[in-house]
């Protein structure tokens, strides 16, 4: 029998173990102090475990901040919180690919179109989208000032190719029947107007809905006739060709209601051919285009060219209605040296140096000699402008000049350059050779072929190529090249714009340049050449601007356009006043203003009006005769030659300027003096003080203690509320084993009503059936400014307004009795208690 050995240890005394068994028992201690070691149950994320010195802010957020065994266990127990693992963004270099940016750029264009110029105007300019495009507002730097004087003194440069462009064509009687309906004779020139119909000239007019006028307006449009040739003029029932131009804002209305009036239907639509053939057709003859051009033809305003145009005709095919939107570009050069900068970026082709000609557009019109004459006359006429004008004021108003230029590219300086005007020691010949001596073919272009066009964006030559054909070919840099003589002709028309011509109104010619229509494709290189010649580049802001101190207004408040902006424009303001903390908001009651984000027309005409109907709709008056009559009245200060046919409905627009100090705002009001205020202005006058001449005497706020105890019981209540789901908390907690969560609020509706009668105790601004907008303050008022800023033509503060014909007439009749030389009215802004005179001019040319 086997007895089992047991080891003695003297140091134990009287106690015996197996070495194995001791073995066994410390390994499995070991085992267990691995496994905590590794496996912790602490409550530590695992960068926590680190040590200090490897431990990284970035660690929470960044995986990889981690050493890579810790990597694992940290990203599941992010993902534990909720937090979403973060992607890894592309690198800019993969981002900044061509094919790549491509698509993120068409990616953007989804909502909001780009014009050919965005990417330029995107790196100094602040963008903001409007009427369904991204357009550039006003530069980032400070150039107020330098647009202005840009404007007036050398020449300012504006992308307008969002303006909407619509073509139709049909008989010159059936278009003058159905623009019968939509205008009226008493405004000005018709669309059918001899002056326009033979395309010399551009024109524009007020549309309004089907036989509303003068109420409903729908805005200003510019229009154009397609010249007509010696060939054409001969022939009789012939379809003209009209483009009408017209801002986006109003442009649906617009084609809503010239299909209603013309009693269009939507036709087939028509896709436009590209007309680029395959290198390699195939064996059934069908051509195939490669993805590279596809991308390419996408991008920018091609994008348009290439999609289906809508098109609408009416039962007998007679007329026809396409909208062009996006398929030309225009741009406005606004300045004395718009005549200058376009003499260096235009130069006329040549044809006998152009290589190649069968290739493009021009090789089909070559053979004939009556195109060959046109050019001619266009190309001598545009030399004697360069040698002779100094601006384009000078010229026929509203004048049409056709040409076929070269590549902008080929003439654009390496440096900004700014253009020289020239002067009177400069001149060889008499102007007036310019105004006599017109050739009757200087407006007939190609452009107005939707082929042409369409071809000439397709065979334009891309920047990448064309620089790198310059690489290769240019020994001597800055010198032409032989491959530059092969490229196409570009065909332009060139719209000159007069300014102002009522010296006794604005300063005479300010406002002047010329429109430059041009196909798409190279919008961005006559952009590049204009701004590379001196122009100055300016946004939606410099509109504005030059609109102010022409005394004109784009959109005037009785149109659709006009009323967009102003709903909007109040919905803007209100929101931003109630984001202001109580103790930093403008009482308006106790400053006697009740309208201060919009202009209540409507309120004001039916307080103005003799008898006690409602009114629901206000005109702005545009009648040339009777604003003739008005202005006659004001200068002899003789109100009883004032034009009794008015209808109490109507506003007439004035252009105002303070005479002292004060600086009013937009909503300002437009108040009647009375006697004692003529008094006062004398006294401050002799005393050479500025004091106001009037002071709105402070009111009490009704309604301040119905807000301060209506906002304690809000607060109360939701006070309250929140005490009670505390105890139903509770009472869950007394009960449940697991956590207990307090339930959510749910006051969403609660408090919006709150803030909703909070809104109505601020202001109360239910003008139709509460208050009178006439007799809001101490002095009547009967008109308000939509427009104001300093204007620096003037040097003083001024805007534009709107004021009721019988509160004029009571002005006139005022003025009269106190033996005025110039009329003068109070001005109030609406955030001020002070009255101050400001003398006005009344507008002729109404928009």
């Amino acid at each position: 029998m086997v007895t089992k050995k047991m080891e003695y240890d003297t140091s134990l005394v009287g106690s015996h173990m197996p070495t194995f068994q001791y073995a066994a028992s410390v390994l499995k201690e070991m085992i267990d102090l691995v496994k905590s070691v590794q496996h912790p149950t602490s409550n530590k994320l695992v960068f926590q475990t680190l040590p200090k010195r490897m431990r990284r802010r970035a660690m929470s957020h960044h995986p990889k901040r981690l050493p890579r065994k810790y990597r694992t266990a940290h990203i599941a127990q992010m993902s534990k919180s909720g937090r979403p693992q973060q992607v890894n963004r592309p690198s800019r270099k993969y981002r900044r690919r061509p094919r790549n940016l491509l698509a993120d750029y068409l990616r953007r264009q989804r909502k909001h179109k780009w014009l050919e110029t965005h990417i330029w105007h995107a790196k100094r300019f602040h963008m903001i989208e409007r009427w369904g495009y991204r357009l550039p507002y006003g530069s980032c730097d400070k150039t107020f000032r330098a647009c202005y004087r840009a404007s007036a003194e050398h020449c300012l440069l504006q992308d307008i190719s969002f303006y909407a462009c619509i073509e139709m064509r049909g008989l010159l009687e059936d278009l003058e029947k159905g623009f019968e309906h939509l205008t009226s004779q008493h405004i000005g020139l018709r669309i059918t107007a001899s002056t326009f119909v033979n395309g010399r000239r551009e024109g524009s007019v007020d549309l309004f809905k089907y036989k509303e006028y003068p109420f409903k307006a729908l805005g200003r449009v510019n229009f154009l006739w397609r010249p007509l040739t010696q060939g054409q003029k001969q022939e009789q029932n012939l379809n003209r060709v009209l483009w009408l131009w017209m801002h986006p804002s109003s442009s649906h209305c617009i084609v809503e209601e010239l299909i209603k009036v013309f009693e269009l239907k939507s036709a087939k639509i028509t896709k436009i051919p590209l007309g680029i053939e395959d290198e390699n057709p195939k064996i059934d003859g069908s051509s195939k285009m490669s993805a590279k051009i596809q991308r390419r033809l996408k991008f920018m305003t091609k994008f348009t060219v290439r999609q289906n145009i809508p098109t609408y005709k009416n039962n007998l095919a007679t007329i026809e209605l396409r909208e062009l939107s996006g398929t030309i570009n225009r741009f406005r050069l606004t300045g004395p040296l718009a005549q200058r900068v376009l003499s260096h970026a235009f130069k006329v082709k040549d044809f006998d140096r152009l290589i190649n000609a069968k290739k493009t557009w021009v090789g089909d019109l070559l053979g004939e000699q009556t195109f060959l004459d046109t050019y001619k006359q266009q190309q001598q006429y545009w030399e004697k402008c360069q040698k002779l004008l100094t601006s384009p004021s000078q010229l026929l108003s509203n004048m049409v000049l056709a040409l076929c230029i070269e590549d902008p590219r080929l003439h654009r300086p390496k440096k900004r350059t700014k253009a020289i005007s020239k002067t009177k020691s400069d001149y060889n010949e008499d102007l007036e050779e310019l105004l006599v001596d017109m050739p009757s073919a200087l407006s007939e272009s190609s452009l107005w072929e939707q082929c042409i066009r369409d071809r000439v964006s397709n065979e334009m030559v891309t920047s990448h190529s064309y620089y790198g054909l310059r690489e290769k070919q240019a020994i001597v840099p800055g010198q032409p090249c032989q491959f530059e003589d092969a490229l196409q002709p570009i065909p332009v028309l060139l719209i000159q714009r007069p300014g102002s011509q009522r010296s006794n109104f604005v300063r005479l010619g300010y406002g002047c340049g010329w429109d430059v229509i041009a196909p798409a494709g190279y919008g961005l290189h006559i952009w590049l050449s204009c701004i590379m010649w001196g122009a100055r580049p300016g946004g939606l802001r410099e509109f504005e601007t030059i609109g102010r101190e022409m005394g004109i207004e784009q959109h005037s408040p009785d149109t659709i356009s006009g009323r967009r902006m102003a709903a909007e424009r109040y919905v803007e303001l209100r929101d931003k006043y109630f984001r202001l903390p109580p103790n930093k908001r403008v009482s308006y009651r106790k400053l006697s203003i009740l309208s201060p984000f919009r202009a209540p027309f409507s309120e004001l005409v039916r307080d103005w009006k003799s008898d006690t109907t409602n009114v629901n709709d206000f005109y702005v008056l545009r009648d040339r005769s009777k604003l003739k009559d008005i202005v006659e009245c004001i200068k002899r200060s003789n109100p009883v030659k004032f034009p009794s046919s008015l209808k109490s409905e109507c506003l007439i627009q004035l252009r105002l300027s303070v005479k002292r100090r004060g600086s009013p705002n937009n909503f300002s009001l437009i108040c009647l003096p009375i006697r004692n205020d003529f008094k006062r202005n004398l006294k401050h006058i002799y005393l050479r003080s500025n004091d106001p001449v009037f002071t709105e005497p402070l009111l009490s706020d009704p309604n301040e203690k119905e807000r301060k105890k209506f906002r304690l019981q809000h607060k109360k209540l939701l006070k309250r509320l929140r005490a009670r789901r505390i105890r139903e908390k509770r009472k869950k907690q007394e009960t449940s084993n697991t956590k207990v969560y307090i339930r959510s609020a749910g006051t969403a509706a609660i408090c919006a009503a709150q803030f909703k009668k909070m809104c109505e105790l601020w202001l109360p601004e239910d003008t139709s059936t509460l208050y009178t907008v006439r007799k809001q303050g101490c002095r009547d008022v009967f008109g308000y400014l939509t427009s104001v800023n300093f204007c620096l033509s003037e040097g003083t503060v001024g805007g534009i307004g709107y004021v009721t014909a019988e509160g004029l007439k009571s002005l006139l009749k005022l003025c009269q009795k106190c033996h005025l030389k110039e009329p003068m009215c109070l001005v109030r802004p609406n955030n001020s208690r002070h009255y101050r005179f400001a003398t006005f001019k009344v507008n002729l040319d109404v928009w």
